[in-house]
């Protein structure tokens, strides 16, 4: 499967199409320095959040992180550029919710926050019990009144739960990551119908 293909089946995932040409347009201006990067979409400080939460999904080890590959930048312009308003609309509204959060956990603007402090927050929404994440993502589909406190909490899944997979699209369809980190052969040997398991290798990017 080509790059162009590859893309393709990722924003359908999302429930919506998109044109590659487009996709990869945006892949390619993503080139800002981390330092430097203005969000479009997002404020400021949910830019920041944003940098902060990529970083911890997709940390720099041995291999390039998702800093390395602007995903932040991806991201902003995504949502800013092509995303459906109700995708729009939630992801915000959820993003306001967080940096409330994060104000109220840590009595702090989120703008000074560390990457431990990141972390914690995260483990705090994402270290409990399924049936705490089912009552989570049913409220959506029920007409039983909520509070704003379970509204917030909804909402801040929503945006922690799009952040991931923002990550690891734009991560694994950037140029860097494609050629450098999964398989890749643009002049492909003779097509083989079936060999060992363990000939398989990395996933394929070309």
């Amino acid at each position: 499967m080509d790059r162009r293909t590859a893309l393709k089946n990722i924003t359908l995932s999302f429930g919506y199409a998109v044109a590659t040409p487009t996709v990869l347009g945006i892949l390619q201006s993503c080139q800002s320095k981390v330092t430097t990067w203005e969000p479009l979409f997002f404020t400021p400080s949910q830019g920041y959040i944003i940098t902060q939460l990529t970083d911890i999904i997709l940390p720099k080890t041995h291999t390039a992180g998702a800093l390395d590959v602007n995903v932040p930048e991806f991201m902003d312009k995504m949502l800013n550029d092509i995303a459906p308003e109700e995708e729009k609309d939630t992801i915000k509204e959820g993003a306001k919710a967080f940096e409330s959060e994060f104000q109220k956990v840590f009595k702090k603007n989120a703008l000074q926050g560390s990457k431990e402090e990141y972390e914690k927050l995260l483990k705090k929404y994402f270290d409990i019990s399924e049936e705490e994440k089912k009552a989570v993502f049913e409220m959506q589909n029920t007409d039983v009144s909520i509070t704003e406190e379970e509204l917030n909490r909804h909402l801040i899944y929503k945006f922690l739960l799009a952040t991931r997979e923002y990550t690891l699209f734009g991560y694994f369809t950037s140029e860097l990551v494609g050629e450098t980190i999964l398989s890749y052969d643009p002049v492909p040997g003779i097509w083989e119908s079936c060999i060992p398991v363990e000939d398989v290798g990395n996933a394929w990017s070309l």
